[in-house]
């Protein structure tokens, strides 16, 4: 997973929240829940598909001002090579501007370690691209619904339950001093807490959710930024995991508003 990668600004101060926060953030790593968590007692009655699962993926379950959709497609399919014909017309049509236009490439959504066999994501932001945002800001900065279809049920409850083992311990109370960067701006020393991993409630799901609040602090001790949580929610069901990602929430709310996107998502879904 990509750390997270929200700035401190100042109290008070507007900061640019850059789109990559929502590239990832969780680590396939300090809490050691089950191995195997159990699964709740409500299933489908049929196997649930990456097709209704993408189809799910709606903007209303997202904050609206920016909106990002991402869509893999299985490699020899119809829908794939319509997608590089398009791409290569594109391609061809400006490379006599360029001296060395890339060849077409399916596009990749999500996370790149779960070995899934296909993946899409919606991501939406309470700001447009370019815009400042001062944190927190309540039902989160910025959302993500990642979906991954896996080889079968096991490889998915498997890579939950490595997810929810939090190995690198991003879900742990700590500390982590001031860092001066090479062009002499700073991160203020930030400091972790409520940090924890919890199994939640999502019929029909196993489901695990990452959580911490972060707070940042000048060098006299006086805070550099308002406090704000993060939360990252993972779930397997049939065949398919997937991911709900919440930063720059109210503190202590981040897992409210991951539940609450994963419950309606999933909703849609049944």
């Amino acid at each position: 997973m990509l750390p997270l990668c929200l700035s401190r600004p100042a109290r008070g101060a507007a900061v640019a929240l850059a789109i990559v926060v929502l590239a990832g953030c969780s680590a396939d790593g300090g809490s050691d829940p089950a191995v195997s968590p159990s699964i709740s007692s409500t299933s489908a009655p049929t196997p649930l598909t990456f097709e209704e699962a993408t189809t799910a993926l709606t903007e209303t379950l997202l904050p609206t001002a920016t909106v990002q959709r991402c869509d893999e497609y299985e490699p020899g399919s119809p829908e794939a090579q319509e997608y590089l014909d398009q791409l290569a017309a594109e391609v061809a049509a400006t490379a006599a501007e360029e001296a060395a236009a890339p060849s077409p490439t399916l596009p990749q959504c999500g996370s790149p370690t779960l070995g899934d066999l296909r993946a899409a994501s919606l991501a939406g932001h309470a700001f447009a691209v370019g815009d400042p945002v001062e944190l927190p800001v309540s039902g989160g900065a910025a959302r993500a619904i990642e979906v991954y279809e896996m080889r079968d049920a096991g490889s998915a409850q498997t890579a939950v339950a490595t997810e929810a083992a939090d190995l690198d311990g991003w879900a742990a109370d700590k500390e982590t001093p001031r860092v001066d960067n090479a062009d002499g701006t700073y991160l203020p020393r930030t400091v972790i807490s409520a940090a924890g991993v919890d199994e939640v409630d999502l019929p029909g799901w196993t489901t695990w959710v990452l959580s911490r609040d972060e707070a940042s602090f000048q060098d006299d001790g006086s805070a550099a930024a308002d406090p704000y949580s993060t939360a990252f929610l993972w779930a397997a069901r049939d065949s398919l995991v997937i991911r709900v990602q919440v930063v720059g929430d109210t503190p202590g709310q981040a897992v409210a508003t991951a539940l609450d996107t994963a419950t309606r998502y999933t909703e849609a879904l049944d």
